[in-house]
């Protein structure tokens, strides 16, 4: 019997209404080599696990379920690391959600070609179509545009840090890190999927396919349909500053723009709610992060500005503007909300 060549992670959470696209997006690949499919189901409180029931009866030889008593990601779990990551016999590693789901038959053979004849490659993705459930009257996106993938098809570590450009389900890694993933892989930050791309690209390239084969669904229900408001900033702000704060120590890279932004974010969303609970829990769980930030934006006037600006008119600073003029902007306004509010630099605070 053949080994397994590719294992397919999937995570569902009361996806009911989402889940068989998925498996059939999985059924349908026409591949030259066997693949398994390692389902873990986070204690939905739908149907969704009598449905991956159902397709394990129906698939028993390549369907291998986990069904959970326990909502592991609601204890700060992360279920992949928990449940799939171990259980993974395949060379090259897949990736789909439950709601989301892959539209041509042919993605993992080519996939799997791509990484067999360029040996120099860790990773490889595609385009995916973004599709809004809830919003029928939207018209349907694509991701990542050419200019957020920096006009690229090959690309590293350094273009990741800037920005997550590999939707989930269209990624394929060269599978290579097993028992130290469990080290290296924090608990309790999003995205998640983001930080596995970056272990990965640290062994290799990136490689672009042109294709678009999947569908990105965004829901009501899903992690990243209302962010930035103030409910997904109570549930994921904390989460998402320890990514950050975990690139800058595992990948030695400046996370400062990505912080700042998050912090202006939440000041705005206090502003407007006239409640800043969120942002003193901010504070008093990321002292030191808050003093950088403080430190950093207090320190701007417009001498420094017009240094910052004159250095990046220089041709061989011009790739930088946009990042430093968004850092910029994001450093004035926890300026100006410090002017008007000093009581957030006190002790009282900190």
């Amino acid at each position: 019997m053949n080994s397994i060549k590719v294992s397919i992670c999937c995570i569902a959470y009361n996806h009911e209404s989402f889940i068989r696209q998925a498996f059939e997006g999985f059924v349908m690949q026409k591949t030259n080599f066997p693949f398994e499919i390692l389902i873990y189901d986070d204690a939905s409180t739908d149907g969704t696990a009598t449905i991956i029931k159902e397709y394990a009866v129906r698939y028993p030889d390549i369907i291998k379920p986990v069904i959970s008593k326990i909502n592991y990601f609601s204890r700060k779990i992360h279920p992949n690391k928990r449940f799939n990551w171990g259980r993974i016999q395949g060379k090259y590693v897949a990736l789909c959600e439950g709601d989301d789901y892959w539209t041509d038959p042919y993605k993992l053979q080519r996939q799997v070609d791509f990484l067999d004849s360029h040996s120099e490659y860790s990773m490889c993705f595609h385009p995916v179509c973004i599709h809004w459930e809830d919003e029928r009257n939207r018209p349907d996106e694509y991701f990542p545009r050419e200019d957020y993938r920096f006009y690229k098809t090959t690309l590293g570590l350094a273009d990741l840090l800037k920005h997550n450009f590999i939707q989930t389900n269209s990624v394929m890694y060269r599978w290579s890190l097993y028992d130290e993933l469990a080290e290296l892989f924090p608990e309790n930050i999003i995205p998640d999927d983001w930080f596995l791309h970056l272990l990965y690209a640290q062994k290799g390239k990136i490689g672009f396919l042109p294709q678009v084969m999947a569908v990105y669904r965004k829901h009501k229900n899903g992690i990243w349909f209302n962010c930035y408001s103030e409910e997904w900033f109570q549930r994921f702000l904390f989460p998402m500053l320890n990514f950050y704060l975990q690139a800058e120590q595992q990948f030695a890279s400046d996370q400062i723009l990505h912080l700042a932004e998050l912090m202006s974010r939440v000041i705005d969303v206090c502003k407007e709610t006239g409640d800043f609970g969120l942002l003193k829990r901010t504070i008093q769980t990321f002292p030191k992060l808050w003093a950088r930030l403080t430190s950093k934006a207090l320190r701007q006037s417009f001498p420094v500005w017009a240094g910052a600006v004159y250095k990046l008119s220089l041709p061989k600073f011009r790739s930088q503007r946009r990042e430093y003029f968004k850092l910029l902007r994001n450093l004035w306004q926890i300026k100006h909300f410090l002017k008007k509010n000093p009581e957030y630099i006190s002790k009282k605070i900190l």
